[in-house]
């Protein structure tokens, strides 16, 4: 008899079955194949990710016929069933648990993957063979000395984990299925206004929504404070350094006390130095990447979106060239041979001089994170790639591999020494003070660049005065918090326990496509709809859309990963809790229907902005920008010069968005034109100059897409 190893995706079953031993591919359809291991009597057998969903049941299908608050009291309204196109998989499944008696589940080592391998697959199996042997193949990576080393010590199958998986999928479809039902047949009026079809709840996106919204109301409401600030302007040989007063700021009550100060020596040429002591100290290299670490570490450093970083990083782990990027732990095994693998990296071009260093000082022993998950290592590099390697398949997994490499070698480097100099002074008798950090050496910092602060130029200090080079009195305002960027976002998603290491990013990607938020300059906006959404919830469902109600959930859903308590019982907890939230939700359905007229009326007669203005000048005169004009049934773009008023078409079709990017063709702004397809966003790029060119001479010019020489990455034109 055989053994099958099911796996999650089809690189990961062509690298298990490639480390097993020779392989034999059989075709079962045109894109779909099973992985032979003659010499072991093997099938490997990939998946897709999910092969089954929850959907509701025919009787519940209809919107309009049906009752939303029927899909949590009765137990048939969802079922588990094969999403589309996976009928392939299905069929291997059965057909070859006929002639095997041993099944073993290699998919993804987390908790969705014990779910796809035992809550997915496994049935289908156990249809054909009740009593099949089950052991699981828990992978940190995809190398092929990792592979043998857990094949040949497979564990007992984490039931619990997959238990874990299959309770959240059944909590977020009763939720799901449910209020955003019962909420877009409410808000229909308003949705028919934003053209969206239906909008999503969930309790994890929804709360994530709430969260922006109370940022964008600290900024709304905000309140400007003056202050002032007294600064003196020195000179030292290298040029020019400031010292605060020490009383700075000086809040608006004592504006006069600050002025009478700044009169008094605003025409000092010479300041007396009391002391400048200076100390060095430390600064440590960094702790592993886990998954949020590896997410902040991204969207900071390359501004990408953290749907992108995470897609980005599997993709590099799928092509055996990092560890499993979802991963809580930040704490590496003893066992761990490091000394091996920064060995790798003795001839790369960029990393060798690094790594002989490490090597020669005998630092093969990494920092130390604060958590031990006993899921997988922290995320690693496994081999030493130059970044022009085709392995690397485009600048994106070049930028990425970069900087999770130099980051994990700076994990041995020296501590960097830093020296702070504390200057303390007195013009005319008012204390002043500065401080000055300089680097004194680089250690871990000459490795990973990005991870360096900015720091001050150094000063010498000759005698016991400075020259002045001015004096400045400065009123200024209290600034309102920041919008959040993808790099905080996900830290707040991290504090208020929302979402897991893995659907993060995917949460914040939902609220976009459902035109809750919008990003716009690596920054996060809630919309007219996403704040209407949240301004009527909050009166009535609170408890909902405070973070503590999915911090709650996830407290129970690791229970039962822990083998704590029933998953059942989980289930049945949180629909008695969200049903009693749902009935008041219903109670208080009339006064949402009542706000969508009103709030209709506002939009109506909300005063239009004025029409943003591109960065680069009309191509016909010249001299002036265009207006990008943007309303619901014409946009265009038209010179604001007057006298010229010419104006070039654009797409009619889709979300366009203006983009500082030039063309490096012709250098007029580039356009971002965002579709949907099967409910799923398409996104493209063009330039209005040379697609009115195009479209003049039939031949397709405008479309990035097609450019021969160039190619959009990161919003931006460059070189291919």
């Amino acid at each position: 008899m055989s053994t099958i190893i099911i796996s999650e995706k089809k690189k990961a079953a062509e690298a298990i079955a490639e480390a097993l031993g020779p392989v034999k591919t059989i075709n079962k359809t045109k894109k779909y194949n099973i992985y032979h291991v003659p010499s072991r009597n093997v099938f490997v057998i990939p998946l897709r990710g999910h092969i089954l969903e929850y959907r509701n049941t025919p009787s519940f299908k209809s919107w309009v016929n049906t009752n939303p608050r029927e899909i949590i009291t009765n137990p048939n309204a969802i079922k588990k069933v094969p999403i589309s196109s996976t009928g392939p998989y299905i069929k291997a499944l059965k057909e070859y648990s006929k002639i095997s008696n041993h099944c073993i589940i290699g998919t993804d080592a987390d908790i969705e993957g014990c779910n796809i391998g035992l809550f997915d697959a496994l049935p289908y199996i156990k249809q054909i063979k009740p009593n099949i042997r089950v052991s699981q193949l828990w992978l940190s990576s995809l190398q092929k000395t990792e592979i043998l080393q857990k094949f040949n010590n497979l564990i007992t199958p984490k039931y619990n984990w997959g238990e874990s998986g299959e309770a959240r999928s059944i909590i977020d479809a009763i939720i799901g299925f449910s209020s955003t039902r019962e909420i877009t047949s409410t808000l229909r009026p308003l949705l028919n206004r934003f053209r969206v079809k239906f909008t999503s709840i969930g309790r994890v996106q929804t709360s994530l929504l709430y969260l922006i919204y109370l940022r964008e109301q600290e900024i709304l409401t905000f309140v400007p404070e003056p202050y002032f600030t007294i600064e003196a302007v020195l000179i030292h040989e290298k040029g020019h350094f400031k010292a605060q007063h020490d009383l700075n700021p000086f809040k608006k009550q004592y504006e006069k006390k600050a002025r009478e100060i700044y009169l008094k020596i605003k025409n000092e040429k010479i300041a007396k130095i009391i002391d400048h002591a200076k100390k060095l100290t430390k600064r440590a290299p960094p702790t592993p990447l886990n998954t949020s670490k590896a997410l902040i570490l991204l969207t900071k450093n390359l501004k990408l979106s953290a749907h992108v970083a995470m897609s980005t990083m599997n993709s590099l782990y799928l092509n055996k060239i990092i560890s499993y990027p979802r991963t809580e732990s930040d704490v590496y095994k003893p066992d761990f041979n490091h000394k091996d693998l920064i060995s790798n990296f003795l001839n790369h071009s960029s990393f060798g001089c690094y790594t002989d260093k490490l090597l020669r000082n005998n630092r093969i022993k990494p920092t130390r994170g604060k958590k031990d998950a006993g899921d997988h290592p922290p995320i690693t590099p496994l081999v030493s790639l130059e970044l022009v390697d085709d392995k690397l398949e485009n600048d994106l997994q070049k930028k990425v591999y970069n900087l999770l490499a130099r980051h994990y070698l700076a994990l041995f480097g020296e501590e960097a020494t830093e020296s702070k100099q504390f200057l303390k002074l007195l013009i005319k008798d008012e204390p002043f003070n500065a401080q000055i950090v300089l680097l004194i050496s680089e250690g871990f910092l000459e490795i990973a660049p990005f991870l360096k602060p900015k720091y001050d130029t150094e000063i010498q200090i000759l005698g016991d005065q400075i020259p002045i080079k001015e004096i400045l009195f400065n009123q200024k305002q209290t600034q309102p918090p920041p919008r959040y960027t993808d790099t905080t976002i996900l830290k707040l998603m991290e504090k208020n326990h929302l979402g897991t290491k893995s659907t993060r990013p995917i949460i914040i990607r939902i609220l976009q496509t459902r035109k809750l938020i919008k990003r716009m300059r690596y920054r996060y906006f809630i919309t007219d709809l996403g704040k209407f959404l949240i301004e009527n919830l909050i009166k009535i469902w609170l408890p909902f859309l405070k973070p503590s109600f999915t911090k709650d959930v996830e407290i129970k859903l690791e229970d039962i990963k822990d083998g704590k308590i029933s998953w059942q019982n989980v289930v049945n907890e949180i629909k008695r809790d969200f049903l009693v939230l749902f009935d008041k939700l219903l109670a208080n359905k009339e006064s949402i229907i009542s706000n969508i007229d009103n709030f209709k009326q506002k939009l109506d007669l909300r005063v239009p902005k004025e029409f943003p203005l591109t960065k680069s000048n009309c191509p016909f005169c010249n001299n002036y920008p265009m207006k990008f004009v943007n309303l619901p049934k014409k946009r265009f773009l038209v010179c604001s010069d007057d006298n010229c008023k010419k104006y070039l078409s654009l797409p009619k079709n889709g979300k366009l968005e203006l983009l500082n990017a030039v063309c490096l063709l012709c250098e007029f702004n580039i356009f971002e034109v965002t579709l949907h397809k099967y409910n799923k966003p398409f996104i493209y790029y063009l330039c209005p100059k040379c697609w009115n060119e195009g479209l003049n001479e039939r031949s397709g010019k405008g479309f990035c897409s097609k450019c021969v020489g160039y190619k959009i990455l990161n919003d931006k034109c460059i070189k291919k």
